[in-house]
């Protein structure tokens, strides 16, 4: 065992492929050819049973929809009470006339529309009505005796379909019989037969398929009509050799019709009659073996196609995996950034594009970019850092000097005391990061000393969470928003102008947010001012603080300004939460 798994990870990827693919594609090909062959017979028989029945409910439908016309014709007719009321008059002293002229143009109208009625005949027990053997007829003893006749009487006003046998052209016809006593006219009783073609009834279910043999039975089973003329009134029972199955419940059943074993299935329409359909069973046998030397032959097919494909298949890929491993191979010798043109974009063509960029990637890092890329981040780092103190510092000694020129004021004095310590806090003993407490009271002290110029203009209130003040943050990032907010947002000196500063925890992450009443400012400038934060502009005060903190944390922080014209503006800090450690020593 141990061997044979040797030898089969000894085989090269080509012959591992071909034969994977080979396999892959076998193994169905065969499992549905032994498949198909071993149950065609029984595919077929059940395709043909499928067609026969679809077949024979488009024909049923056909067939229902040519009936219910006649029974349509057949209750307008039930339905005219001048027709019932004119045989139904006693016409021992007046003349036909009137009845002859309404019956001819009724009935030639109702024939005009149902082309296919070769007769619309009343007869009736009314005997003082001269009969004109086309439209009128008496009813006689015989009659009465005719089972078409009982059959109209016995439904009361029912619509009864019925065979008829061959008419006085020679055609063989078939019957709608319904008796007219709609109305009460004492004795009389009156019944409408109408004679219609056989044949235009087998046309309209014969055009279904042309590989069924199609009948119609009535609901004694007796043929009504079939291609055969001559089997025509007779039984379906006596037609069929043997067969004993029942007529119209769909039943799946074989017969023997004219010396061949025939497939049979018939439907029952809603009126009562059947439609029965007959299959050759050589013809399906001729037809099954067609189907098998047709899948012999695709299966044969199939397995020639699969060697085929499965060679060019495992070439392909696999050339293509030789020239990648070549070039890792050449990676391991120290050979750097070749690339590999494979063109492709599949798994392969991805994997080698990227290998490509991997190899070129390293082949740079190797050169010292990792390198210099670290020392050029601390630089900026510190170079932005250091941006801030001359700005601030610029800004404090304009206001010690407006002071001064105005008046020598001892507040002065307080004023650089503050700016001391504001430097002494800021300059953390050369270290980037502080707690929040601590870059609070250094916000503390830049106010103080913006008290002594601005004095009550200037309010501002802090609303923080204290869970959050002993986490460490980059110094420095308060000042220059508040700063920004006294410089640019104050209307003039004589209005107080509040500022609100509030720190909240949000998920995992803490807020800084510093709200002015100030002048704001208009869309276009908010856009703009975010959009130079985004692609970090160089500059002081928003663009700086945002910077800085993107370089420390990432760009997942920053900060997002919103403001409106004569409304105020706020300006939001999304800060990492960093704890502060125990032996941490700022």
């Amino acid at each position: 065992m141990n061997k044979l798994k040797m030898t089969l990870k000894n085989i090269s990827l080509r012959w591992k492929f071909f034969f994977g693919f080979l396999i892959t594609s076998l193994v169905p090909i065969v499992g549905f050819g032994v498949y198909a062959y071993t149950n065609t017979e029984k595919i077929l028989l059940e395709q043909s049973y499928g067609n026969m029945e679809e077949n024979l409910a488009r024909a049923s439908n056909n067939m229902d929809m040519v009936l219910d016309g006649y029974e349509s014709a057949s209750s307008l007719i039930f339905m005219n009470k001048q027709v019932q009321d004119l045989i139904s008059v006693d016409f021992t002293n007046y003349g036909y006339e009137d009845l002859y002229y309404y019956l001819k143009n009724y009935f030639g109208t109702m024939m005009a529309i149902n082309s296919d009625v070769n007769t619309f005949s009343i007869y009736t027990t009314n005997q003082t009505i001269a009969q004109d053997y086309y439209f009128i007829y008496k009813v006689t003893e015989e009659i009465e005796q005719e089972e078409w006749y009982r059959r109209a009487r016995a439904e009361n006003g029912k619509p009864v379909f019925m065979r008829g046998g061959v008419n006085k052209d020679g055609n063989y016809v078939f019957y709608l019989v319904r008796s007219l006593d709609y109305y009460s006219y004492g004795s009389l009783r009156n019944v409408l037969r109408m004679e219609i073609d056989e044949k235009h009834l087998l046309g309209v279910i014969s055009e279904v398929s042309r590989d069924d043999e199609m009948m119609i039975l009535d609901e004694e089973n007796h043929v009504v009509s079939c291609a055969d003329k001559s089997l025509t009134g007779r039984s379906i029972y006596d037609i069929l050799e043997g067969y004993e199955g029942e007529i119209g419940n769909n039943r799946r059943d074989t017969a023997v019709y004219d010396g061949k074993e025939m497939l049979v299935s018939s439907v029952t329409s809603p009126q009562g009659w059947k439609i029965l359909s007959l299959v050759s069973v050589p013809m399906l046998e001729m037809n099954i073996r067609t189907s098998v030397k047709n899948v012999i032959m695709f299966g044969l097919l199939a397995i020639g196609m699969s060697l085929v494909f499965s060679a060019i298949i495992s070439i392909l890929i696999t050339r293509r995996i030789k020239d990648l491993t070549k070039s890792v191979e050449k990676m391991k010798d120290g050979v750097f950034g070749e690339r590999i043109e494979d063109g492709g974009r599949d798994e392969i063509g991805i994997l080698a594009e990227v290998f490509s960029d991997m190899s070129l990637m390293v082949k740079h890092l190797i050169k010292d970019i990792y390198e210099k890329e670290l020392i050029r981040k601390a630089a900026e780092l510190n170079l932005l850092q250091e941006q801030i103190n001359p700005h601030f510092l610029y800004n404090v000694l304009s206001s010690i000097t407006s002071m001064a020129i105005r008046s020598g004021n001892s507040e002065i004095s307080d004023m650089v005391d503050h700016l001391a310590l504001f430097y002494r806090i800021s300059l953390n003993k050369g270290k980037n990061i502080l707690t929040v407490r601590e870059e609070v009271k250094l916000l503390e002290n830049y106010l103080e000393i913006q008290k002594v110029r601005f004095g009550d203009a200037i309010q501002i209130t802090c609303d923080l969470d204290e869970n959050l003040m002993d986490c460490l943050i980059i110094k420095l990032i308060l000042q220059p928003i508040v700063e920004n907010a006294i410089h640019h947002a104050m209307k003039d000196e004589t209005e107080v102008l509040h500022i609100a500063v509030t720190l909240k925890q949000e998920a995992d992450y803490m807020v800084f947010t510093i709200i002015d009443d100030g002048v704001g400012m208009d869309e276009n400038t908010v856009k703009e001012i975010n959009s130079e934060i985004r692609t970090a502009v160089r500059g002081f005060g928003l663009k700086n603080v945002s910077i800085r903190i993107q370089l420390q944390y990432g760009q997942d922080y920053g900060v997002k300004v919103y403001s409106k014209i004569n409304e105020g503006t706020r300006v939001l800090i999304k800060l990492p939460i960093e704890k502060k450690k125990k032996k941490d020593k700022l």
